[in-house]
């Protein structure tokens, strides 16, 4: 017979999730998982060049009560581009919900609320945020970040696009703010250099991942010498001395790392997705008559 399971789709919002879960013929599994939302910033181009603007944003946002309130606890706080079981994870500076340290760092950004007393805007045009119009999940979580910045004086303006549109955008660099999910790929350490060398910027010829456009010397040095080593101990000390750079500098902020989901008859057992989302322990079900 047919054994019936499903992962559930990435867009599906929270509540959707949820609904399924009042259906008494089907079972919905939550495992931890490893791919990484998070924003990503244009840091060549204002005002997102500003190191204290970015850690102000980092602070602004109360992670936890999305995740419970929003996302009905289907994700986890990330602290880093890696997840937790990767080898090398090094969480780096963390970013708690701190409202008065982000209006600290605006205001040493030389942002300052005009009048003293709040909730002014502290700049003249809002930040432009670009997001796929393909998930409805997506643009809940941005709404609600909005409102979080507003609260410290940052105006956002939110704009939706075709997902091809924005990919080309954000390659040529036509972006102040936007957010995403990589989907595999990032529990391997290697994948810092993709994202934050400076040989990784894209261009008009080459679309590579530090859409960022985010320059370190010393970042590039430690990164080249870690991926080149083979001694798995002094390449974890290189990795975390990569990781506390990148997250002081923020050219990307984690947000959370989503929970990999499955939909399936109640007779379905032995369901393991593991934290990346593969799905080979399909080979392993069983079917409960």
């Amino acid at each position: 017979g047919s054994v019936t399971i499903a992962p559930l789709p990435t867009n599906l919002t929270p509540d959707a999730i949820k609904s399924l879960e009042q259906d008494s013929k089907l079972q919905v599994t939550q495992f931890t998982g490893a791919n990484i939302v998070y924003f990503g910033f244009n840091v060549q181009t204002p005002p997102l060049d500003n190191l204290k603007l970015r850690q102000a944003i980092a602070y602004a946002i109360d992670r936890e009560t999305i995740i419970r309130d929003l996302l009905l606890g289907q994700a986890k706080v990330a602290h880093s581009i890696l997840p937790e079981e990767s080898w090398a994870y090094s969480p780096g500076q963390k970013y708690a919900f701190d409202p008065a340290r982000a209006k600290q760092l605006l205001d040493e950004a030389g942002l300052r609320d005009p009048d003293g007393d709040g909730p002014q805007m502290r700049l003249k045009s809002p930040i432009k945020f670009k997001i796929s119009s393909s998930s409805v999940a997506t643009r809940q979580y941005v709404d609600v970040i909005r409102d979080y910045l507003k609260k410290v004086g940052l105006p956002v303006e939110i704009e939706t696009m075709e997902t091809n549109t924005l990919l080309e955008q954000l390659r040529l660099g036509d972006f102040q703010m936007t957010t995403s999910r990589w989907v595999g790929g990032n529990q391997d350490p290697i994948f810092l250099k993709d994202l934050f060398h400076s040989s990784e910027i894209p261009s008009q010829q080459r679309a590579s991942r530090n859409r960022s456009r985010y320059k370190n010397p010393e970042l590039d040095r430690i990164l080249d010498e870690a991926v080149n080593t083979p001694d798995r101990e002094k390449a974890l000390g290189l990795y975390r001395q990569a990781q506390e750079i990148v997250s002081r500098d923020l050219p990307m902020f984690p947000l959370w790392y989503p929970a990999n989901m499955s939909v399936a008859n109640k007779s379905v057992g032995n369901i393991k997705i593991d934290g990346s989302g593969d799905w080979s322990f399909v080979r392993n079900l069983t079917v409960n008559k």
